[in-house]
């Protein structure tokens, strides 16, 4: 009799599990995407803990979240924002962003520094670039204004080329005591470059379209990015960068994309960028379609399938999501194709959130009709990012420098300092190059969009 009762309740529980109400969406509803972007929003922050005892301003806790990802995790509620006019973190925003600015205002903030390299910081400074580009409320004084902020990095970065070795590349570390010093990797090297294409488009700054022109030759030169625009992880300049590493992630061919598309639109769709902008999305079906049954679903593929991903890979997707639906705004002609991954991820990801006390924590596999028990910042982020990025057609695209304006600074907030009082003793647990997966994705050589096809298209200039 017990066992038949202990069977008949492993067996309701596992019915309950599987039939929990998900996240309500409509794709092509604004209401419920308004609804569903905002419970994502409140998962993402509910993880944050920097305003409270114990906590650090401006970080979700560590472990197990590295500093990158939070400036990643500011990065999708400042678009979280912009795509919807919600002003509820606006202030929590600021507050967290002021505390990890740094001594020079350029996120480059001495308490990090064993976890900080050129991509790290990467990811705060695309906050900044972001909050110039919709007119964000501009920090109160003495902080310089956001546009300032992006150009005190982007001159780090400038700084840091180094053509000593390899002809050229960012170093992934430029703290020399730092795990990768010797490794120039495609994510901060293409980070280098989408924000010199943004500042190109932004200011109309030649000097900026200058270095864009150079990252992009040298990153396909030295074959992090191949003829048919699959971007592999990384070199070393320990063998001169003679060899690459193969792995692929989506955040890598993301921020290529996005920066192609500026550019595209910034050249009024002339070639070369037409052309590099539709083959980076063609590459993107590295990471699209896992299964027959799973058309236009967005997945991690060197890592997810197998559940081996580590708490950095499993926000990844988050940034290409973003990437994607802005380069569908700054390049009309990739539209089509992106709302398909859009529309078909998000079903997929609103499913996939039913855990938790509430049934809307998010999973990573958005390809199983519901929670795949995991959970985490990365998993909120890139469901937060694919909700909001179906408004993509109702919202206004970045702003050039002439069009921005700036509003007022809101009373400056009594913070506590603490992220930069001292400099840290060196880790002993070093991040990983990548997951060092036995299995390398096979290069997607088939369904790429050729040059001389992508030329056929029109590209709409966004003003």
């Amino acid at each position: 009799m017990l066992r038949s009762l202990a069977s008949f309740i492993t067996t309701l529980v596992s019915f309950l599990s599987q039939n929990a109400a998900s996240i309500a969406l409509d794709v092509h509803d604004t209401q419920s995407i308004l609804e569903a972007a905002s419970l994502t929003a409140r998962n993402v922050v509910d993880l944050y803990n920097g305003n409270e005892t114990g906590g650090i301003l401006g970080k979700w806790p560590f472990p197990p979240y590295y500093w990158w990802e939070s400036g990643g995790a500011w990065g999708g509620l400042m678009e979280y924002w912009h795509y919807t006019g919600d002003e509820t973190y606006v202030d929590v925003m600021q507050e967290g962003l002021i505390v990890q600015l740094g001594p020079n205002n350029d996120f480059v903030v001495p308490a990090e520094a064993f976890d900080t390299g050129s991509d790290d910081q990467a990811f705060w400074v695309f906050v900044a670039m972001s909050a110039a580009e919709y007119s964000f409320p501009q920090l109160p004084a003495p902080y310089p204004s956001w546009l300032q902020i992006v150009n005190n990095a982007w001159e780090d970065y400038v700084s840091r080329w180094n053509s000593s070795l390899c002809n050229g590349g960012l170093k992934w570390q430029f703290n020399p005591q730092n795990a990768g010093y010797h490794y120039k990797n495609s994510i901060s090297n293409g980070a280098f470059f989408q924000l010199s294409a943004r500042l190109a488009r932004f200011t109309g700054d030649q000097t900026y379209m200058r270095w864009a022109d150079t990252i992009w030759n040298w990153a396909s030169g030295i074959g992090l990015v191949d003829n048919i625009y699959n971007v592999f992880d990384g070199t070393d300049e320990m063998v001169n960068c003679t060899g690459v590493d193969h792995h692929q992630w989506t955040y890598n061919v993301g921020v290529f994309l996005y920066g192609a598309a500026v550019l595209q639109n910034y050249t009024d769709g002339s070639s070369p960028w037409i052309e590099r902008t539709a083959g980076l999305l063609d590459s993107t079906n590295t990471f699209i379609s896992p299964f027959r049954n799973a058309s236009n679903i967005l997945f991690e593929a060197e890592c997810e399938i197998s559940m081996t991903c580590n708490v950095d890979q499993l926000s990844m997707k988050a940034y290409l999501i973003r990437w994607m639906a802005a380069t569908s705004k700054m390049a009309p002609f990739t539209a089509g194709r992106i709302g398909e991954v859009l529309r078909a991820s998000a079903q997929g990801a609103a499913a996939a959130c039913t855990g938790g006390a509430n049934n809307t924590t998010c999973g990573s596999k958005w390809y199983v009709d519901g929670w795949d028990g995991t959970t985490g910042l990365g998993q909120q982020l890139s469901a937060l990012e694919v909700m909001y990025a179906l408004l993509v057609n109702q919202t206004n695209p970045p702003a050039t420098y002439p069009n921005v304006s700036i509003l007022p600074a809101p009373p400056l907030p009594t913070i506590t300092v603490t992220a930069t009082e001292g400099l840290p003793t060196a880790s002993g647990v070093a991040r990983p190059l990548h997951d060092g997966a036995a299995a390398v994705i096979q290069s997607k050589a088939q369904n790429k969009i050729r040059p001389l096809v992508a030329a056929l298209f029109t590209s709409l200039t966004v003003t």
